[in-house]
């Protein structure tokens, strides 16, 4: 059985689905896609596996990040506030010797953005934010990540490769040379995927795209919950 794959007029206007969301049947992945933010909210829904917000970075902030050379950038590792993530950012890009321009402030500005929607679907108050430019074949196994969910975007690149259900046997048995049917988180895309630490089955398998020898270098944002978290109380 494939993913079955949701898009919601009514996740796109900010409301929750509810009722009209199908619970996931066994051996299936119950996959939410829309062109607005909301939809990454979806995750704390048991039936979820995966939400993907589909969307196209701003044409000034794509073409900053084309003519950096972030291989040269220094990976950042925190655990973080949200409301603290885009004074780190800024320190870490200073510390780097990256010039604040225009092009730097829309990417902060937007890691900040999808540091609070984390937050917010997971309803922690303390997120674990990874930024790093990938040199080289680093994930390139299938695999779940050991967490409740983790929000991922490639800035630069190929985006994250994930499979259907169905696919997963060979997936893991193959690896490397897996031919099978791939799925696609589109460069500038946003992804929560739900991890095994929910339980079960939850989890959707997936890796980073190889990237040597033809393909270029990665810019990958990855946010968790902090381990040292705690939950927000909601309203």
């Amino acid at each position: 059985m494939t993913a079955v794959i949701e898009r919601s007029n009514s996740l796109s206007k900010g409301v929750d689905c509810g009722p009209s969301i199908t619970q996931k049947s066994k051996g299936s992945l119950r996959v939410i896609e829309d062109e607005n933010g909301n939809v990454l909210r979806s995750i704390h829904r048991t039936n979820v596996d995966l939400g993907i917000w589909r969307r196209v970075l701003p044409s000034a902030l794509k073409s900053w990040l084309d003519a950096s050379p972030i291989c040269d950038w220094p990976g950042l590792r925190q655990n973080l506030k949200p409301a603290e993530v885009a004074r780190a950012l800024r320190r870490h890009f200073d510390a780097a010797g990256v010039k604040d321009c225009d092009g730097c402030t829309l990417l902060i500005d937007d890691i900040k953005r999808l540091a609070k929607l984390y937050a917010e679907a997971l309803r922690v108050d303390h997120i674990y934010l990874r930024l790093e430019p990938i040199r080289d074949d680093a994930c390139t196994k299938f695999h779940r990540d050991c967490v409740k969910a983790r929000l991922i975007t490639t800035y630069r690149g190929p985006g994250t490769e994930w499979v259907t259900i169905d696919n997963v046997a060979k997936a893991l048995s193959l690896q490397h040379g897996y031919d099978g049917e791939l799925r696609h988180v589109s460069t500038g895309s946003v992804a929560i995927f739900k991890g095994c630490l929910e339980g079960g089955e939850y989890g959707v398998h997936h890796r980073s795209p190889r990237i040597s020898p033809s393909r270029s270098s990665r810019l990958l944002l990855c946010v968790n919950a902090s381990a040292s978290t705690s939950r927000l109380r909601t309203q």
